[in-house]
């Protein structure tokens, strides 16, 4: 084969092996919301497979959502659901980002990042898309016909991304909208004298009937701002097994991304349903709000 031909050939391989497992975050699309600001509704795809067949999913990937404040960003809002919309929010540029993910245990895993801005305007919701991962890489083999497959592989990703055709979310996503006040600050969090909004849990890790199987996992419940450390209740999370009963771990907060973290001192007895419930006044949030109820889920574990 000649050397233009490998060279070809190598640049074709490495190219799609580059695009396996990329993610990407873009805009879809606007729909109208009522009541004041405008907001955002995003979708977490595994695949492209999955994004054709409109199944969300999996749990467990962060998403944020920083709004331009000069010249920096700021953050308004964290999901480790697969889907997510918040409202509320003042006309102006925004930012989706996707930094991490929780492996089986709920530890973080950092991802190589992509971002992309969103437009919000009042009166509409934004909707954005972010798929996980692109081209199979099993489809690509070393040798001539590796090139082959993955020159079709490539000419069908630029196609799908040139013309997408991206799924609308579902119709019940806006019914379970999170809302925050229009008026935020130009400073990370909501502390002034404004913010009467209670702090609300926008997402959980394990997700809810998920099955576990790591033994020890860390149980992360986010919030939709930043709360106070030093008024984390130790006794605000009490996570209960059906037949193990009562289990003791240790309560922490994760200031970065506005995590309560419950681990526990013990393996999880296996094949139980595990019942997490978080006080309303485990937490409090940088003006002194307490969530106006308790918050509870439940998962098994495996045998």
């Amino acid at each position: 084969m000649p050397r233009r031909a490998i060279a070809i050939a190598l640049i074709v391989t490495q190219a799609v092996l580059g695009l396996s497992g990329c993610v990407s975050v873009k805009a879809t699309g606007t729909r109208t919301v009522p009541g004041p600001g405008g907001g955002v509704s995003v979708q977490v795809f595994a695949d492209d497979d999955a994004r054709r067949a409109k199944k969300p999913g999996p749990s467990g990937v962060l998403g944020e959502l920083d709004r331009r404040e000069g010249r920096e960003w700021m953050p308004v809002f964290r999901s480790l659901d697969p889907t997510w919309a918040v409202a509320g929010l003042p006309a102006g540029r925004y930012r989706l980002r996707v930094p991490a993910r929780l492996d089986e245990a709920g530890n973080v895993v950092r991802i190589d990042e992509k971002a992309a801005e969103l437009k919000v305007q009042e009166g509409q919701v934004t909707e954005a898309e972010i798929v996980l991962k692109h081209v199979n890489t099993g489809a690509v083999v070393v040798g001539v016909v590796a090139v082959v497959i993955a020159a079709v592989l490539l000419h069908e990703w630029l196609k799908d991304h040139d013309l997408p055709e991206p799924p609308r979310p579902p119709e019940d996503l806006l019914e379970a909208i999170v809302w925050v006040s229009v008026e935020l600050h130009p400073s990370p969090g909501w502390n002034g004298p404004a913010d009467r909004k209670p702090p609300m849990v926008t997402s959980h890790f394990p997700a809810e009937r998920a099955l576990v199987a790591a033994r020890r996992p860390r149980i992360v419940v986010a919030f939709s701002e930043p709360l106070q450390a030093g008024e984390l209740e130790p006794a605000g999370v009490t996570v209960l097994a059906e037949k193990g009963g009562l289990v003791p771990g240790l309560l922490s907060y994760d200031q970065e991304r506005w995590w309560v973290v419950w681990q526990p001192q013990a393996d999880l007895p296996g094949d139980d349903t595990i019942h997490v419930t978080v006080a309303a006044d485990a937490v409090e949030d940088l003006a002194g709000n307490e969530m106006e109820s308790p918050v509870s889920f439940a998962f098994a574990t495996a045998r």
